[in-house]
């Protein structure tokens, strides 16, 4: 039987087993343990605590953030200049060439894990 886990269990996996064989990874240990320790939800849903701790971030993209408030929840964008970014309906968006490249980098699997998160969190809804 395969076992679908909640994304924050996926992404723990990732993290503390990278470069590491993923099949063999203790799912079910992992998402209990997150369980108790209070990081989630038993529906995998991050807790209030787990976000104030700075355990897990939340990348919810309010409509017409500053840019300044953007950064803060996209750091990786810091190193881009200002000027490759357009709002757009009330969100910041990066040109097609700049999406592009950041998806070979995805390809690549050489991002660290904080840098990869981000990416995905802001490609998965553009």
């Amino acid at each position: 039987m395969n076992i679908i886990y909640p994304p924050l269990v996926e992404e723990s996996i990732q993290f503390h087993f990278l470069g590491k064989e993923r099949e063999q990874a203790p799912k079910a240990a992992m998402y209990r343990m997150m369980v108790e320790k209070g990081i989630i939800t038993e529906n995998g849903s991050p807790t209030e605590a787990a976000l104030q701790n700075g355990w897990i971030k939340d990348f919810y993209e309010e409509e017409n953030l500053s840019f300044q408030e953007f950064i803060e929840l996209y750091p990786l964008f810091e190193q881009y200049d200002s000027e490759l970014f357009q709002k757009i309906d009330g969100f910041w968006e990066i040109p097609v060439n700049l999406k592009e490249e950041l998806l070979k980098e995805l390809s690549t699997e050489e991002l660290d894990h904080d840098k990869k998160i981000q990416i995905e969190a802001y490609l998965a809804d553009r």
